[in-house]
């Protein structure tokens, strides 16, 4: 029997550090531990960390950075029950990190607009961008 590492535990310790940075979203780590067994759970973990940041107004770089982290948290842990290839963890990857040339995109064209609105606008390119790398892949 091969031991198969599980890459979504990785993005889950990150975001462990920077939930801890900030205790405001500290609610985020029981749903977190559950949305390792069910895909429902992580997408319910991905709305309510998109609510706790807008209620919060927590943006810019740390914001997008739990965004990020959180996505491809969730996509991990799918890919990982899935027990799929390696190439669709670099193709997730990828389409995660995208998301900071893409924040910075967006702050250097639009300088008059406040940095929640080009942290909300990247994060749904980030979000697009994956959806379109899935719908590729498969």
């Amino acid at each position: 029997m091969k031991l198969r590492i599980r890459f979504s535990v990785i993005p889950f310790a990150i975001l462990l550090f920077l939930v801890a940075v900030d205790r405001r979203l500290i609610f985020l780590i029981p749903l977190a531990l559950l949305s390792f067994f069910s895909y429902f759970l992580g997408a319910v973990l991905l709305v309510v960390t998109a609510f706790l940041l807008i209620y919060h107004k927590i943006g810019g770089i740390y914001g997008l950075g739990v965004m990020a982290l959180v996505l491809l948290f969730v996509e991990c842990a799918y890919l990982d029950r899935e027990k799929a290839p390696l190439e669709h963890y670099a193709i997730l990857l990828m389409a995660v990190l995208l998301a900071l040339p893409t924040f910075m995109l967006m702050r250097s064209i639009a300088p008059l607009v406040p940095g929640f609105e080009a942290t909300a606008l990247a994060v749904l390119i980030l979000l697009s961008l994956y959806a379109f790398s899935k719908m590729v892949t498969e």
